[in-house]
């Protein structure tokens, strides 16, 4: 057996569902135009958060009764139905992946019109990362036989020699494989970097988590399959951070497979990737690999410091070399939720939340069925719209014509807005700035916010916080306006009618929705706590 060292952080999650409502008191309209029209949120609102909606005030009598009633009673039921279609899209139990490699993760069942009936490495490890946040929290045995079938599977597809090559020679970079692991060799957007960052970010939260959670220690052979401290490496982590070490300079394809270039999503994996190898190189007495990784990742930081930020559109770009498109990108945004860090774009950075601004207010004119307001909506400047990929998006879920909203971009836009809440609630204060003001005048009542520091002291601090959780939950209500009865996600919905498009029962779109619920329930779990202080 083998105990790591507390270098690992642990992992922890909270369920925790109770509702939340928000209000602006208008204040005297006298006030200086230096000052807010806030007023503090009185005991009636704490009441009313604490006693829940009024449902007959928000609740369409058109709403099918198999819907729960209110929004916080369908969150709490959709986020157990998502969980339910993920797990059915994993084998060997899933019962979409009956046949499939044990450990596979099954893109969507759709076999035709589209066809996504394969693994990609990206998704697959980003619906792992799911997986092991709630194997954490619930410490489920069938979620941890998931999760090292899984782990196996990887290593099995990182020694298949595919058309981005072989095991040294550029094969991880592969983006997809068959559900049985034998190679997809048909014309495609290769390589990706993307995906050995993300299983890197997988298994090591996997090992972190086991750390924390089996007092027992961890099996050393077993360890050493994912990281074997030698070089050249036969482990699964190890050969993926080399591979990332030695390739993030490199062009490749975007998550969305279409865009062939060095892309602000692709680094800021990668870079996080460098930055837990290099702790758990140092956990595990690998010294050079630690300061091999170190010195890569110093780079990779600077490089994106530097590169993808635009002054002049007021938004981060996704990509660097891309004339002919914008560069405004949901791929902006999960970037920062997969792995944003303190000091490097994190939700609640000023750059993420002006480009979350700037890509709503986009979508909401670019997609007509964001003319029309769901039955059960928000005030007019807190209701949420469907968000696509990008503005430039033709791929409309079968072939190429318009793009429509996601259901996962749009998970991601509430997804930003509750981490950012719990954020600014830890450190008891927010600042409005130049680069995030649009983005705060969003959620002030006449649409002007005003730059300064704003503490747990002043009265509007809680109020931006309150609006923003009703903003955030709104994009969750779109979602359910667009859900079938049964609860099931497909990838897109159509831009004029809502109607559901392109692959169904995507995983992503499932695991997009249970992740922003999981941080809704944190924060609002800080944010009734500084409510009724």
């Amino acid at each position: 057996m083998v105990y790591l060292r507390k270098v690992l952080a642990p992992v922890a999650g909270v369920y925790l569902y109770a509702t939340l409502v928000s209000s602006y008191a208008i204040a005297n309209p006298g006030l200086s135009n230096l000052q807010h029209v806030f007023s503090k949120p009185d005991r009636g609102i704490v009441d009313t958060v604490l006693d829940g909606f009024d449902h007959t005030r928000v609740l369409s009598p058109s709403v099918d009764d198999l819907v729960p009633k209110g929004l916080e009673q369908w969150i709490q039921q959709q986020r157990k139905t998502s969980w339910k279609f993920l797990l059915e899209n994993i084998a060997p139990n899933g019962s979409n992946a009956k046949g499939a490699a044990p450990g596979t993760v099954i893109a969507s069942p759709s076999r035709e019109s589209p066809n996504y009936y394969y693994q990609w490495v990206r998704d697959a490890a980003i619906t792992m990362a799911d997986v092991i946040e709630e194997y954490a929290v619930t410490g489920d045995a069938q979620l941890k036989e998931i999760i090292e079938q899984y782990a196996n599977l990887q290593g099995i597809l990182q020694n298949t020699f595919n058309p981005s090559g072989g095991y040294t020679t550029g094969g991880l970079g592969e983006p997809k494989f068959h559900v049985d692991g034998a190679p997809f060799t048909e014309h495609w957007g290769r390589p990706q970097r993307d995906g050995p960052a993300l299983r890197t970010l997988a298994l090591i939260k996997y090992v972190r988590t086991l750390n924390q959670t089996e007092p027992s220690g961890i099996d050393k052979d077993w360890l050493m399959r994912l990281y074997d401290s030698k070089f050249p490496t036969h482990s699964i982590i190890k050969a993926d951070l080399e591979y990332i070490s030695n390739a993030w300079n490199l062009t490749g394809f975007d998550l969305w497979e279409e865009v062939d270039d060095l892309h602000f999503y692709t680094a800021m994996v990668q870079h996080k990737a460098l930055v837990e190898g290099q702790g758990l190189a140092i956990t595990l007495d690998d010294s050079a690999a630690a300061h091999w990784y170190e010195s890569q990742q110093f780079k990779l930081r600077r490089f994106i410091q530097t590169s993808f930020w635009s002054q002049k559109k007021g938004h981060l770009r996704a990509f660097l070399n891309t004339p002919y498109r914008s560069g405004l990108d949901s791929a902006l945004l999960l970037a920062s939720l997969h792995a944003g860090q303190n000091d490097l774009f994190p939700p609640w950075s000023d750059e993420i939340l002006a480009s979350l601004a700037v890509l709503v207010a986009d979508n909401a004119e670019r997609y007509p069925i964001n003319k029309r307001a769901p039955p059960y909506h928000a005030e007019g400047r807190l209701r949420g719209v469907g968000v696509g990929r990008y503005p430039e998006d033709r791929y409309d879920g079968v072939g190429l014509s318009e793009g429509n909203p996601w259901f996962l971009c749009t998970s991601t836009v509430s997804n930003i807005m509750y981490k950012t809440i719990s954020q600014f609630l830890k450190q008891g204060f927010f600042d409005i700035t130049a680069t995030n003001l649009a983005f705060f005048s969003r959620l002030h009542p006449h649409g002007h916010a005003v730059k300064g520091r704003y503490t747990s002291e002043n009265p509007e601090y809680q109020t931006y916080l309150i609006d923003m959780f009703k903003y955030a939950d709104s994009f969750l209500n779109v979602i359910r306006w667009h859900a079938t009865r049964e609860g099931r996600l497909s990838e897109q919905f159509n831009k004029y009618s809502g109607t559901q498009r392109g692959a169904r029962d995507l995983t992503w779109s499932y695991g997009s929705f249970t992740s922003a619920v999981d941080d809704r329930v944190l924060a609002k779990k800080a944010l009734l706590r500084a409510i009724t202080v």
